[in-house]
C-alpha cells in the first residue's frame, strides 16, 4: 500500500471521529438546555411508587346489655254478693271494669301480672252467687284482662264452689278471655305439667297449690287441684313428696326462677283481738294450734326444695315480705323472696285491714347471657272503697293510695271521696307502710312505691313474728 492511501483512509478516520465528537457534543448540549432525552427501560411499564395499607383498628368487644323483667302479683280476687249487685247493669249483664280503672295502669306498667282468682267462672244459667259459694260471671275474666292481668292462679279453697262443672267453665270462661291460668286441672295428667312463662327472655315456673277445698268432696276428682295437706281439715299432715316433686318437675326445665303461689295459713292471721276483724268462731292460738307451725314448716320446706319465689295469699290479711338467703346443696347461696300474706286485692270485706292491701313488684336482671337475679322488690299501697258519691250504690274500686291522697292533698277536686274515705285511707297507708317496710312512712314521704329490704337466713326460721295481734296496733 503506498503512503497515500494510508493517508486517505486515515484522514477518513479522522473525519468519522471528529463527526461523531461533534453529534456526542449538541447531544449534550441540548440536554443541558432543558431539551427532552429520551429514557430507554427494559421495562414494559415504568415504575410505580408501593402502595401502603391503612393501619386496622383492633375489634372492639360490644358493650354488655343489661335484660330487665319485672312483675306484678296481688292477693285475692274476690266477689261477693255486693260487688255482684254493684257490678250488674241491666238483667244477665255484669260489668266489673269500673273495679280497675284506677289501679289499672299500676298493673298495666309491669311485663307480667299475676293474681289469685279466688272465685269460680260459671255460665248465667248457673246462676251467679257470692260467699259461702262463689259463682261469678265470666265478664269478670274481661276485665281482669282489661285491667292488666296476664294470669291469674285458681288453686285456692274456693276452686270447687261450683263442683267439677264449675272447675270447667272457669277453665273454659279464662281461655275464652285469653287469661293465662294455673291450679286446677282437667285430666289426671294435666296436674303433672309444669306452667312455664317467659318474660322479657326470662323464664318462671308457676306453680299453684291449695290447702284445702272447704270440706268439699271431690272424690275421684282430687286431681283436679294440687292440696298441700293430706288431711284437709285438720292440716297436720304436710304432703312434701307432692310438694319436692313439683318443684323438681319445674326445675327439670331449667327455668330462671320456680315461682310458688301457695293458698295456705291462718284467716285474719295478725287481727285476732280485734273486734269483728275475724271469724267469731276462730279459738286460734298461736302457743297451741298446729296450723300456724305446719303454714310455717311448709314455706320454710318450699324455699329448701328449690323455690325462688313465695307468693302467698288466703289469709286476707296483708302480713311481712321479705328476702331469703338459701344455703344450697353445692354450698352456693341462692336469693329468695316470699310475701307471707299478700291479702285480698279486692273484697266486699270492709274491717281493716283486710279492706287493705299492696301491689307487689319484683324487678329481674340479668347481663347478656349471665345468671339471672332477683335485683329488687317493692310495692304500693292500695285500698278498696266500698262507695263512691257520683254513682249510684256501692262500688268496691281499687284505690291507688298514695296517688290518691296526693290527688286530695293538691286541692284537687275529689267528689268521688267521702271525708271518712280519705280518713280511711290515711291510717290505711300507715298500716300497709309499717307491715311492709318496718315502720309506718309519713305523709311527707309519700310515693307512689316504695322498696322491701327486709331479709333473713333461712335457718333463721320462723321468719313471720308470733303475734296475736299487729304489733302497732
Amino acid at each position: 500500500m503506498s503512503n497515500k492511501r494510508i493517508i486517505i483512509i486515515l484522514s477518513s478516520v479522522a473525519v468519522l471521529s471528529i463527526a461523531l465528537a461533534v453529534a456526542i457534543f449538541a447531544m449534550a448540549n441540548r440536554q443541558g438546555n432543558g431539551e427532552e432525552t429520551l429514557y430507554i427501560s427494559q421495562a414494559t411499564e415504568p415504575p410505580t411508587e408501593p402502595v401502603t395499607e391503612p393501619p386496622t383498628e383492633p375489634p372492639t368487644e360490644p358493650e354488655p346489655v343489661l335484660h330487665t323483667a319485672r312483675l306484678a302479683f296481688v292477693g285475692d280476687i274476690m266477689v261477693h254478693q255486693e260487688q255482684l249487685n254493684a257490678a250488674r247493669v241491666s238483667p244477665g249483664v255484669y260489668d266489673f271494669n269500673y273495679k280497675f280503672r284506677y289501679i289499672a295502669p299500676f298493673l298495666q306498667g309491669a311485663d307480667f301480672t299475676i293474681g289469685n282468682l279466688e272465685t269460680t267462672l260459671v255460665p248465667s244459667h248457673r246462676g251467679y252467687a257470692g260467699w259461702p259459694l262463689f259463682r261469678t260471671p265470666g265478664s269478670m275474666a274481661d276485665a281482669l284482662v282489661n285491667a292488666g292481668f296476664d294470669m291469674v292462679t285458681t288453686g285456692n279453697n274456693h276452686a270447687f264452689d261450683d263442683f267439677v262443672p264449675g272447675v270447667r267453665s272457669t277453665i273454659e270462661l279464662l281461655n275464652e278471655a285469653g287469661l293465662a291460668f294455673t291450679g286446677t286441672f282437667l285430666e289426671p295428667e294435666d296436674r303433672y305439667e309444669v306452667t312455664m312463662v317467659e318474660v322479657n327472655g326470662f323464664t318462671f315456673a308457676i306453680i299453684s297449690m291449695t290447702y284445702a277445698a272447704n270440706g268439699i268432696d271431690l272424690g275421684s276428682h282430687n286431681y283436679m287441684v294440687k292440696f298441700i295437706y293430706h288431711d284437709l281439715v285438720e292440716q297436720h299432715t304436710i304432703d312434701y313428696d307432692l310438694i319436692r316433686d313439683s318443684i323438681a318437675r319445674a326445675r327439670a326445665l331449667n327455668p330462671d326462677f320456680i315461682v310458688m303461689s301457695p293458698h295456705i295459713g291462718l284467716e285474719y292471721y295478725g287481727t285476732m283481738g280485734q273486734v269483728g276483724a275475724g271469724h267469731r268462731w276462730d279459738t286460734f292460738n298461736h302457743t297451741t294450734d298446729g296450723r300456724w307451725f305446719n303454714w310455717m314448716r311448709t314455706l320454710h320446706f318450699m324455699l329448701e326444695a328449690g323455690a325462688d319465689i313465695i307468693m302467698s295469699h288466703h289469709p286476707h290479711t296483708l302480713l311481712p315480705a321479705e328476702f331469703v338467703y338459701v344455703t344450697n346443696e353445692d354450698g352456693t347461696i341462692r336469693r329468695a323472696f316470699i310475701a307471707y300474706s299478700m291479702a285480698n286485692f279486692v273484697s266486699a270485706q270492709r274491717t281493716q285491714p283486710r279492706e287493705t292491701s299492696a301491689v307487689f313488684y319484683l324487678e329481674f336482671e340479668r347481663w347478656d347471657d349471665g345468671e339471672a337475679t332477683i335485683a329488687s322488690a317493692s310495692y304500693s299501697p292500695i285500698w278498696v272503697r266500698q262507695h263512691d258519691p257520683t254513682r249510684s250504690g256501692l262500688d268496691f274500686t281499687v284505690l291507688p293510695i298514695e296517688q290518691t291522697l296526693r290527688r286530695v292533698d293538691s286541692g284537687e277536686a275529689t267528689p268521688d271521696l267521702r271525708p271518712q274515705d280519705i280518713e280511711r285511707m290515711r291510717r290505711a297507708r300507715l298500716d300497709v307502710t309499717h307491715m311492709l317496710s318496718g315502720e309506718p312512712i309519713p305523709a311527707q314521704y309519700m310515693q307512689d312505691e316504695y322498696e322491701i329490704t327486709r331479709y333473713r337466713n333461712l335457718e333463721q326460721w320462723p321468719g313471720l313474728p308470733l303475734w296475736g295481734t299487729l304489733p302497732w296496733r
